[in-house]
């Protein structure tokens, strides 16, 4: 894969855009991600000064609702746009920081190196049973998934050079677990000059569909 994950730009923006929807969530109710749209409109800076990443509350009704969200760089430049839909589901309590290990993965260890994605043919990802990928209510984090989508879609594409992910747009069915593997399998819908669009679904280690992601890959 060229360059660096901007589809690692997810995690965050799913958490600070899902934490909007959660602040104001009547007690015994937590809202999940029912979709993301992120558009990737650059490379995050890999050095400098840290990002910020910024989200607003759309909408909100009884069943969920409907945040946005950016990341900008130290300079104000827009790097990463999201629109995230969340509907809230019954929760006792209010979820625990997910337990990581106590120590991180050392510099320089890629986010793809640092979850143990594998890919054993061109356009299949695996992803490995791994605490570093689960949220705070110990399901596999959505922006976890929007890092597999573009990792296999660009395999599927056997990428190199200037292509890059521009957009992902991607549902989430039903909970993956964290603790099991999950498989992500990529389907060429278009390929161009200039412009591909892929399918990619992530299955559970029961083979049923966790998320299905549209992801627009552009050079």
């Amino acid at each position: 894969m060229a360059g660096c994950s901007r589809g690692a730009l997810g995690v965050p923006l799913d958490d600070v855009t899902g934490f909007l929807v959660a602040s104001g969530a009547p007690p015994g109710k937590w809202p999940v991600s029912l979709g993301i749209r992120i558009d990737l409109l650059a490379d995050p800076p890999l050095g400098g000064p840290p990002m910020s990443v910024t989200g607003e509350l759309i909408a909100r009704d009884e069943k969920g609702g409907t945040t946005r969200g950016a990341v900008t760089d130290a300079e104000g430049r827009v790097i990463a746009l999201i629109v995230q839909r969340s509907h809230l589901v019954p929760l006792a309590g209010r979820p625990a920081p997910a337990p990581v290990p106590a120590v991180a993965p050392p510099a320089g260890v890629t986010v793809r190196e640092a979850l143990g994605f594998r890919a054993p043919e061109p356009g299949v990802l695996k992803l490995p049973a791994t605490p570093l990928a689960a949220n705070g209510m110990g399901n596999l984090h959505g922006g976890i998934l929007i890092c597999g989508a573009e990792f296999t879609a660009l395999s599927a594409l056997d990428a190199a050079g200037d292509l890059r992910a521009t957009s992902v747009d991607i549902a989430y069915v039903r909970p993956a677990d964290p603790q099991g593997t999950t498989t992500f399998r990529g389907r060429v819908l278009h390929r161009g000059r200039s412009l591909a669009v892929v399918r990619v679904t992530a299955v559970n280690s029961s083979n049923k569909p966790c998320a299905i992601a549209t992801v627009t890959i552009q050079g």
